[in-house]
């Protein structure tokens, strides 16, 4: 978990201007919490991990389930480097053993689902290693960076949103077991069968959620994690309604998450603690591993865990692999008021464009621009030089009859 981070934090301790993009890979894995930070603008990250597994449950007759579980994480910085969009979800190839029937009856089955698939936004919301009194390094003393300091209680904070769909009923809740507690009704085939234990809880297919993440980093060499989420379970919803409803079964979930960096920076250890809560299924899971940094971009690693109860039994051994597709552009603190400046002047005078073409339009509806003023003016004085001659071959018409009438008169006297 956050293992490539440690690691930057002891060589780039300086680098805290851009402090949510790191030099090399940050990977959730090999845990399952989210670290606060995300994983800087335009970036690209898979983080994928095959498991294999086991478990039993006592109270459904040690009913059994082992098989393989691909899972995978698509996660790309959006916008800058404080916004991320995720993508999770997983695959699961299960043998299934149901004992929970009467009369020693049993049923077994393989079977490939589809696991539920979560798509969300973190933002990073606080950034302590901005403040460069808080965590600035001290040239004038070694030791005062290997120290813990009060300040370095002050975690990182990020807050997340965003929803998990469900698209096979046979788990729900995070229930593998979700299909045996079902009630089973007997047909002509099969007229004694009966469940042993049956709670027929309502299918959830959506889970919206909010959370927080909190990251705090001490003696350069640990890093702590706190992963707090409450999910909301609906199902989806049939005729004559439209809208999801609640099925009153909601998940609390805590992670939390301790790394350390050994002397070799390129190797890095973590533990985990996982609760979770609602009304269907309820565990507390503990996961150890270990992280080799491949490159500045590639990361593989080795977890297994498991629960402590027998409600179900739980055992697993994953290996994990995380790769980075880096197209980030660093920007210097000159660079990005220059960019800010730019910006603004842009927005001013995309405003002043606006401002003149609607001052424009407004003139030109009122018709009191210079222009429309000498042209009405030339449309007057072309109809007064129209009017004009037109009277003057008025008057030449009236004058040639005129003419025209004394000269006949002038005739008659000669004669």
């Amino acid at each position: 978990m956050l293992i490539a981070r440690c690691f930057v934090f002891l060589t780039l301790i300086t680098f805290t201007v851009n402090a949510q993009y790191t030099e090399t890979i940050n990977s959730n894995r090999p845990g399952t919490s989210h670290g606060a930070f995300a994983i800087g603008w335009n970036v690209l990250q898979v983080e994928t991990g095959v498991s294999s597994y086991s478990m039993e449950h006592k109270n459904l007759n040690n009913s059994k389930i082992d098989g393989f579980k691909f899972n995978y994480l698509f996660r790309y910085g959006l916008l800058n480097d404080k916004l991320e969009v995720f993508l999770e979800g997983s695959v699961l190839s299960r043998n299934v053993l149901d004992n929970n029937y009467q009369n020693n009856y049993s049923t077994e089955i393989s079977e490939t689902l589809i696991g539920e698939q979560t798509i969300g936004f973190k933002y990073l919301v606080f950034d302590p290693f901005k403040n460069k009194k808080w965590h600035g390094q001290n040239f004038y003393s070694w030791k005062a960076g290997r120290v813990i300091k009060l300040t370095d209680f002050i975690p990182a904070l990020s807050v997340m949103v965003g929803s998990g769909f469900n698209f096979d009923d046979k788990i729900n809740y995070n229930d593998q077991f979700f299909e045996m507690k079902k009630t089973v009704y007997p047909d002509l085939l099969n007229q004694n069968v009966t469940r042993i234990r049956n709670f027929n809880h309502p299918i959830q297919n959506i889970s919206p959620f909010v959370g927080i993440a909190t990251q705090n980093h001490f003696k350069g060499r640990w890093v702590v994690v706190n992963n707090i989420f409450y999910e909301l379970a609906f199902k989806n919803p049939t005729f004559p309604d439209y809208l999801p409803k609640s099925t009153n079964y909601n998940t609390l979930n805590y992670l939390f998450t301790i790394t350390h960096n050994l002397r070799n920076p390129n190797w890095s250890i973590f533990g985990e603690f996982q609760t979770f809560k609602n009304g269907v299924y309820s565990d507390q899971l503990f996961k150890f591993g270990t992280a080799h940094l491949i490159s500045k971009d590639i990361q593989a690693d080795l977890n297994i865990g498991g629960s402590l109860k027998n409600t179900p039994s739980l055992f697993y051994l994953n290996l994990g692999f995380s790769k980075r597709f880096d197209w980030h552009i660093d920007v210097t603190d000159v660079e990005l008021k220059q960019m800010k400046d730019f910006k603004k002047n842009q927005k001013i005078q995309r405003k002043a464009e606006k401002d003149s073409e609607k001052q424009q339009r407004k003139n030109d509806r009122k018709g009191k621009t210079v222009f429309d003023f000498f042209k009405r003016g030339e449309v007057s004085e072309k109809k007064k030089v129209r009017k004009e001659i037109k009277d003057l071959k008025k008057e030449s018409k009236k004058l040639d009859k005129e003419t025209k009438r004394q000269n006949r008169i002038d005739r008659k006297k000669n004669k």
